[in-house]
């Protein structure tokens, strides 16, 4: 046996010498140098945040300014204004699924709880207000036949309908912020 070869195999030799050291080459990402393309989502959600917030208090004083002056005691001011506050809903419940959509996106925990305590706080007012308005509906169809009659099952039929949707929406709401809250949700 040669004396190469047997310094082959003991380790040694030109097949045991280590190469240079491997070289990794990095491409820079022509979008990371850009501020723009870094910063530009978060402040877009921010943005939102605060489109969403000026929502709800624009669709919040909408709804509770129906409540005042209070007439509890009249079946036609309890029937008409449950049913208009629901109807007035849509911009309050577009502001907070906006702003939950801003906290989720920044990852606002202590916020996302906050909405989501809203959402149960909408849920159970939609509840009591619908309670309110059935509790009217024998009333209201002791409306004369005709056109008033109609306006009146018009009315209950809008009401249920976009009642019972706001239900179901909020309980959704609040379930996937809570869910967030306790670490239960996951991206797909």
């Amino acid at each position: 046996m040669a004396a190469s070869e047997t310094e082959t195999k003991r380790g040694r030799g030109p097949q045991a010498t280590p190469a240079s050291a491997p070289h990794v080459l990095i491409q820079a990402d022509p979008r990371a140098r850009d501020p723009i393309t870094q910063g530009a989502p978060m402040t877009a959600w921010r943005l939102f945040g605060w489109f969403g917030l000026l929502l709800v208090v624009i669709g919040g004083s909408d709804v509770l300014s129906q409540w005042y002056p209070p007439a509890f005691h009249s079946p036609e001011w309890e029937f008409g204004t449950a049913a208009v506050t629901i109807a007035s809903l849509p911009l309050l419940t577009i502001g907070a699924v906006v702003l939950l959509a801003s906290f989720l996106a920044r990852g606002k925990r202590n916020a996302v709880t906050a909405v989501g305590v809203l959402f149960v706080l909408l849920f159970v007012a939609v509840a009591a207000v619908l309670a309110l308005f059935a509790l009217d509906v024998p009333i209201a169809l002791h409306a004369p036949p005709g056109p008033p009659l109609t306006m009146v099952k018009k009315a209950m039929a809008r009401t249920a309908i976009m009642g019972g949707s706001y239900e179901l929406a909020y309980f959704v709401a609040a379930i996937l912020a809570f869910r967030y809250t306790f670490g239960r949700v996951k991206n797909s």
